[in-house]
């Protein structure tokens, strides 16, 4: 939780982390309640509770008739305050309510553990224990992330590249042609692996913008489809639109690769016109994006989602300039298709989400992935590299571990070889043989401490209860994961 502290430190941000898919968290200079936590739960450091979104919530307000939804820390700068002059409690979850009314020290945290302060149905310490939010009432243990991989800049310009010139339409801001590169959303979600139980994609950027595009075509004029070709175009040109020839104009046609063409003359592009996550603008690196202190997106990089014009049209008006007596005045029913381009793209969530899985916090994640030139698809993809990383992950635990931990050194080495043998199978495929595994030779021996409480029981081979915890939730989250491979 934050303490009054001064608009500079304030807007001091570092990186968010969330655990299971390798985010960062956002901590402030200066606050003391991190520092708290992590004295009572050592072992929540660098995880997705190491952070203010424990304690804190986004919100929303309607600015211009429309809903602007403002994750933990934006929440609470525009409620709080950069100068610490609004109300803290208005940015709390239930858990953060809690903690603060409890005494806001080490003896309000476990004055809380066994209060279910979100209303999910499991008690604070349980999930805490799960590294799920006690104060977000759909993150639960029952649910486990979803599948997910991470794309480095690198990866992407491995898979198939796509180039297309087209119009970036804007409603307000100036309009611009434009050459971008980089990969069709469709290769993406293929090289994600895809399931096909998908019907759609949201993609997010990290100021909390989101758009969604269905798979395959939709007659409604605002939804961008992903599969398929766009209809080609024309080059519209006027001198009166033109910005560096008029400077009431509204239309940028700066580009390198529109400099040879002529009014009307047909916009080619080899491979057709697709929905595509873009690396590159006439050839350059986009410029990341950043965030202002007015909780604005300046920037469109690493990367951006372009959709071209599903209804072609020509660049139109600014729709508040004054002067509409132009020859392309503002047309409310023009496709202005870069309005739905999500710049500073971090985040492609494919729905529908597996049963049994939950999201990652869209409003909380991202700025690193700017900073890193990175992407994260979740979602409705197959788990198989998400599933191989969580038993990475589990192995380097148990084998970690201090042997003292175990009820002796021959369980422990039994439990890693077990992890490892699941592993091989899952690597070639044998989900269901992994799943086998793991229930009946390793989850048995680590499950009693989770459901009895403070003690392990007679059938587990793990003495230490705060690591048998953590390979409990570590195997639950593979169960689950598993039976969406199977």
């Amino acid at each position: 939780m934050k303490t009054p502290i001064t608009t500079k430190l304030l807007m001091v941000l570092v990186a968010m982390l969330l655990s299971t898919s390798g985010f960062a968290a956002y901590h402030h200079m200066g606050e003391i309640d991190s520092g708290i936590f992590l004295d009572a739960y050592a072992d929540k450091a660098g995880t997705k509770l190491d952070s203010c979104t424990l304690c804190h919530s986004g919100g929303s307000y309607v600015q211009s008739g429309k809903v602007v939804t403002l994750g933990s820390c934006q929440w609470c700068h525009y409620k709080y305050g950069y100068d610490a002059s609004g109300n803290i409690d208005e940015t709390l979850n239930p858990y953060g309510i809690g903690y603060k009314t409890s005494g806001r020290n080490s003896a309000a945290l476990k004055a809380v553990e066994a209060l279910d302060s979100d209303g999910d149905g499991y008690s604070n310490k349980i999930e805490i224990d799960a590294l799920r939010f006690p104060g977000d009432a759909d993150d639960d243990p029952s649910k486990v992330p979803a599948p997910y991989q991470v794309f480095s800049r690198e990866q992407l310009e491995g898979l198939p590249q796509h180039t297309q010139l087209l119009l970036m339409n804007a409603h307000k801001s100036t309009d611009f042609y434009a050459e971008y590169a980089g990969v069709s959303m469709e290769d993406l979600l293929k090289s994600a692996g895809m399931l096909s139980t998908a019907t759609n994609i949201k993609v997010f950027a990290p100021d909390g913008f989101s758009q969604y595009f269905p798979l395959n075509p939709d007659p409604d004029p605002l939804f961008y489809h992903v599969f398929g070709i766009y209809p080609a175009s024309v080059y519209h040109y006027d001198a009166e639109a033109d910005i560096a020839e008029n400077p009431a104009g509204w239309c940028d046609y700066s580009s390198p690769a529109a400099s040879g063409l002529n009014p009307g003359n047909p916009i080619e592009n080899e491979d057709g016109l697709k929905l595509m996550l873009a690396t590159l603008r006439d050839g350059e690196n986009l410029d990341p994006g950043v965030l202002t202190p007015q909780n604005k997106l300046d920037g469109e990089g690493p990367f951006r989602v372009v959709p071209p014009q599903k209804n072609p049209g020509p660049p139109d008006q600014r729709s508040t300039a004054a002067n509409q007596n132009v020859d392309w005045p503002f047309d409310p029913d023009a496709d202005h298709n870069a309005g739905y381009s999500p710049r500073s793209a971090t985040i492609i969530k494919v729905e529908p989400l597996p049963e049994g899985t939950t999201d990652i916090n869209t409003l909380e994640a991202g700025w690193k992935y700017v900073d890193e030139g990175k992407i994260v698809v979740y979602g409705a993809i197959h788990p198989g590299p998400t599933i191989l990383s969580k038993l990475d992950a589990l192995i380097a635990l148990m084998d970690s571990s201090d042997r003292k931990a175990y009820e002796n050194v021959f369980y422990k080495k039994l439990l890693v070889l077990e992890a490892h043998v699941a592993r091989q199978f899952a690597k070639c495929g044998k989900y269901k043989t992994a799943l086998s595994i793991l229930e009946k030779c390793l989850l048995k021996h680590a499950d009693g401490c989770s459901a009895a409480g403070p003690a392990s029981d007679s059938n587990d081979w793990i003495r230490d209860c705060s690591l048998q915890k953590q390979i409990y939730w570590s195997l639950h989250e593979l169960v689950v994961l598993l039976g969406v491979a199977i």
